[in-house]
């Protein structure tokens, strides 16, 4: 009998010999990226609007945190809530809390109030550091917490001098009341100033962060992270084939309150001492100026993103991007067209290697799987990274299928969430115990795996469009054949009301066309196209163009809100 993806592992092929021997770390985050640094201090950590911060002054920024978390009570085991986008002082809390054994609650300020306050509530936390842009939107909620102290931080303190005073013409911070609990980040550097706290040692399945779930209905869950998680998510990177140097750029714009953020874009590129590129506030439209600007070796970003670059002016005219070592795709489904277009397009101006795409879900501290140094299967996200685990199940069971058939992707291995805070209901559907003591994730992604070890998504359970009739389409296999035409700069399938029904979904094809396209003409030409790559059932009843698609948190399309507008759209009587 042939044995299963999850025993055979037929991925490790893709491993070196020193990657197949190596084991995790037993450290810390703080530990790890010390060890790793230490004698390279004088290299760049994170270049920041002109300011280059060494590795030096990270450290010891990181020790200073530590030493002033002490001093306001901050033991071993508490958490910390930070509400801010990415900016330096993220990082150097982060690293100076997992110093004590404590771990930071991170929060998109954008939220909404009784989100924010019901983590910072459930988290116990009596520390709040709390971007200052957010300070008037959180102001009244901050009364009703029982907070010790509110530690003031700004986009604009570790911006390179010039920069700052260009920024505050343009656009001055807000002016926050300091008093009281409230106090400065200068103030609070200060408390630890000349004092020093021992670090706190390793500890298995120890707290380090939670970030939360971006789902776009419902009440978000907080997704407890541990210290071997986010190791092992860098040791995966960095056997994962791709050379990483010192000083090599590393751009970061994934919002560090995300897993994706904090664990590969902030973590990862820290842990392999390259130097991180650190964009607080991320403007897709502005992604080829960037990439034009820092000439980065490395970055992640989701398909959405690509788009714009593809688009974007600074690519107009054959611009070279062989700088690029990694080109990392992951947060989202792409499409065989996009696919295509994207790897045409990295190709023609001298990248090495395809798009890089990955997979994985916060879950699993951010990345299960990627396609790396040329080891590229079109439509596939890729292998399983060193230290993870992967197999499709039967959905709702634990029998795992041969490879080719098609199920549930289910996720094993150190990079496991602890579990949702606060939330065991929750956690026990999602971690599920396997007969043999195995614990996986039940990602609620559908899936198939090849005998390479090649994962294929087929899209997500939520997002299968079951018919009147039950009949199922899957949104991918219409999207995939869409993006094959090639005026069609990106497209979304999703399910709506079946008005003719009962019951029942219909399938909406959402449409983005490229500039100067005739859209009478193409909608003849995508009619043809289904007609020839889908069955009937499989064809979306409905064909909408749009300027834009909606876009969620992390750049995700928004499908709920792709489905309203939409059924807008039609109950305005606009013919479609």
């Amino acid at each position: 009998m042939k044995a299963k993806a999850s025993t055979a592992k037929p991925w490790l092929k893709f491993y070196t010999e020193e990657a197949l021997n190596a084991k995790l770390p037993k450290e810390t985050l703080y530990e790890h990226v010390l060890k790793n640094n230490e004698y390279h201090r004088g290299n760049v950590a994170i270049n920041y609007f002109g300011n280059k911060i060494s590795y030096g002054e990270f450290l010891d920024t990181a020790d200073v945190c530590a030493a002033s978390f002490a001093e306001l009570g901050v033991k071993t085991g508490d958490m910390v809530a930070c509400c801010s986008a990415t900016i330096p002082e993220l990082a150097f809390a982060l690293y100076g809390l997992n110093k004590l054994g404590a771990a930071m609650v991170a929060l998109d300020p954008r939220r909404s109030l009784s989100e924010i306050k019901q983590f910072i509530v459930n988290s116990g936390a009596n520390v709040l550091l709390l971007l200052d842009l957010a300070y008037e939107h959180l102001a009244d909620m901050l009364d009703e917490l029982s907070l010790e102290k509110v530690i003031i931080i700004s986009a604009d303190n570790y911006m390179s001098p010039v920069v700052r005073m260009l920024k505050q013409i343009k656009m001055p911070a807000p002016a926050v009341p300091i008093g009281g609990r409230t106090i400065s980040w200068k103030e609070f550097l200060k408390l630890g100033k000349g004092k020093s706290v021992e670090a706190v040692g390793y500890g298995e399945f120890e707290l380090a962060a939670v970030t939360l779930t971006g789902g776009t209905t419902g009440m978000p869950k907080g997704v407890m992270l541990s210290n071997d998680g986010f190791n092992a998510v860098a040791m995966n990177f960095r056997y994962c084939g791709v050379t990483y140097t010192r000083n090599q750029r590393f751009l970061d714009i994934i919002p560090a309150f995300s897993s994706y953020g904090i664990v590969a874009s902030l973590h990862m590129p820290l842990s392999l001492g390259l130097e991180i590129v650190m964009i607080p506030k991320f403007d897709s439209d502005k992604v080829g100026q960037l990439v034009k600007k820092y000439k980065p070796s490395h970055t992640l970003l989701v398909p959405a993103h690509y788009e714009k670059l593809m688009n974007s002016k600074e690519m107009k005219n054959g611009f070279d991007l062989s700088f690029f070592r990694t080109a990392g795709s992951g947060g989202d489904t792409m499409n065989a067209g996009l696919e295509s277009k994207l790897n045409g397009f990295l190709r023609e101006r001298g990248c090495k290697y395809p798009l890089s795409q990955g997979y994985g879900m916060s879950e699993v501290s951010s990345a299960a799987s990627c396609c790396c140094n040329g080891n590229f299967k079109s439509l596939s996200v890729g292998y399983p990274l060193l230290t993870t685990n992967v197999a499709i199940f039967k959905p709702g069971t634990t029998e795992e299928l041969d490879y080719g058939e098609e199920g549930e992707i289910c996720i094993s291995g150190p990079s496991v969430m602890l579990g949702y805070l606060n939330n065991p209901e929750e956690t026990e559907k999602v971690m599920v115990t396997h007969p043999d003591g195995t614990v996986w994730v039940h990602s609620g992604d559908l899936g198939c795996m090849d005998e390479d070890g090649f994962i294929f998504i087929k899209g997500r359970m939520k997002r299968m469009i079951t018919c009147f009739d039950g009949h199922k389409i899957f949104p991918v296999q219409i999207e995939s054949v869409i993006g094959m035409v090639s005026d069609v700069q990106s497209c979304a399938v999703v399910g709506v009301a079946d008005t003719e029904h009962a019951q029942g979904m219909q399938a909406l094809a959402v449409v983005k066309l490229r500039q100067g396209a005739d859209e009478t003409a193409v909608r003849e030409e995508l009619k043809e196209k289904m007609e020839a790559e889908l069955e009937y059932r499989g064809r979306p009843k409905f064909l909408h163009f749009v300027e834009e698609k909606p876009l969620a948190g992390m750049g995700k399309i928004d499908y709920n809100k792709l489905a309203a507008d939409f059924n807008a759209f039609k109950n305005a009587n606009i013919a479609v």
